[in-house]
């Protein structure tokens, strides 16, 4: 008896933590509508920022991240939302206290630290299709399927690619790491970005992968290996 109390009541605080992650959208239903408005951003309201150009220009507006479309977007002056466009000339935007790169292959990369470190951390916050639900006997939806991943994009005027109108789909917050140099390029967190970003000090950082180890999805080994960059130029 005992052990099956200790089971329910670690189900008990487990399951709140799993429903903020997850999100089941009906087919043919619109994400932007099934998942929640204040889960979609990355802060529950619009916060003050300010977009950096490359050429020294800045503006300040009402800014967020949109986890659902990968987007930053901004209060206009008719107080619709819209999203930031020639990403391109942007060299960096600060959400709230929050610092954001723009990676043109990667999308927006929220950085740990906004300073001259050789190595920086950045991540990349985004719901994603997790679960693709097949439609069974008297459709309904069956679970059965196995599970796929895909990004979600937006199709260019704020709206989600279309989803599979066969079947329900479960959204899921995933984060993937990066490494970012000086110069604001972005590499996957891997031990040959560290390379690429540091060549001069391979055999340091060779020694200290080997002594430890570190894994690469994991964000506080992530933050130990960027400790250990910081003391090279």
């Amino acid at each position: 008896m005992k052990v099956v109390s200790l089971f329910l009541v670690m189900l008990f605080f487990i399951h709140p933590m799993k429903a903020q992650e997850f999100f089941k959208v009906k087919a043919g239903e619109d994400p932007k509508k099934a998942i929640p408005a204040a889960v979609q951003y990355f802060y529950p309201q619009f916060q003050p920022g300010k977009v950096i150009f490359y050429n020294g220009h800045t503006t300040n507006a009402q800014l967020n991240y949109n986890l659902l479309l990968g987007e930053i977007h901004f209060v206009g002056a008719q107080k619709d939302t819209l999203s930031l466009a020639n990403e391109q000339l942007i060299k960096m935007i600060v959400v709230g206290k929050q610092p954001f790169v723009f990676a043109p292959k990667y999308g927006y990369l929220l950085i740990e630290s906004n300073d001259s470190s050789s190595v920086r951390l950045g991540r990349k916050q985004q719901f994603r299709l997790a679960n693709l639900e097949k439609i069974g006997a008297y459709q309904q939806s069956t679970g059965a399927s196995s599970i796929r991943t895909f990004t979600v994009f937006s199709n260019g005027n704020g709206s989600v690619q279309k989803l599979d109108p066969k079947g329900d789909v479960v959204f899921s917050k995933n984060t993937t790491y990066y490494f970012i140099d000086k110069n604001n390029s972005c590499y996957k967190a891997a031990k040959s970005s560290l390379f690429k970003i540091l060549p001069k000090y391979k055999k340091q950082i060779t020694n200290y992968l080997q002594e430890n180890r570190p894994d690469f999805r994991n964000e506080e080994d992530l933050k130990d290996i960027i400790q250990f960059c910081r003391q090279f130029p």
